[in-house]
């Protein structure tokens, strides 16, 4: 799934739940922005990444680049606002040589998501999205199958 349909899928999701939603945004740090949604005063700043059909190394160093990216938008921590970051996961899910499977079980040890208020959001291919809060994102990495399944 390229990264405009994963920002495609997440925006609408975002939408049907009332956000109100801007897309590729300057905010305050100076870093551009995937998504930002608005409800109340809840706000969401979500970097978003697509699949990659070339190198497993597309998904290290995009994923990386996607950290680096959340790092510096995050200018305030409090409880309405979320930072995310938003991956398509059928091919990781499925254990694909290309997916992010071996990239996310680096980061399973990592206190940035608890300490920061990183949620990791999937994108499936049937448009369904699942939010991993923060406090559950090093479990879900510990579980995530670095071994390529057989076809």
């Amino acid at each position: 799934m390229r990264e405009d349909e994963v920002q495609e899928i997440m925006k609408n999701w975002l939408k049907g739940r009332r956000f109100e939603v801007l897309e590729n945004t300057q905010i305050n740090s100076g870093n551009k922005v995937d998504l930002i949604a608005k409800k109340g005063n809840e706000e969401w700043i979500i970097e978003v990444k697509g699949d990659y059909d070339r190198y497993t190394a597309q998904y290290n160093v995009n994923f990386d680049t996607s950290m680096g990216q959340i790092l510096k938008s995050i200018t305030t921590l409090n409880n309405e606002t979320k930072y995310a970051i938003c991956i398509p996961f059928r091919r990781t899910e499925q254990g694909a040589k290309l997916s992010y499977r071996l990239i996310l079980k680096k980061y399973s040890k990592s206190l940035v998501f608890e300490v920061l208020n990183v949620h990791i959001i999937l994108v499936r291919d049937d448009e369904s999205v699942e939010v991993i809060p923060p406090k559950d994102v090093r479990a879900f990495l510990r579980n995530i199958e670095p071994k390529i399944r057989a076809r």
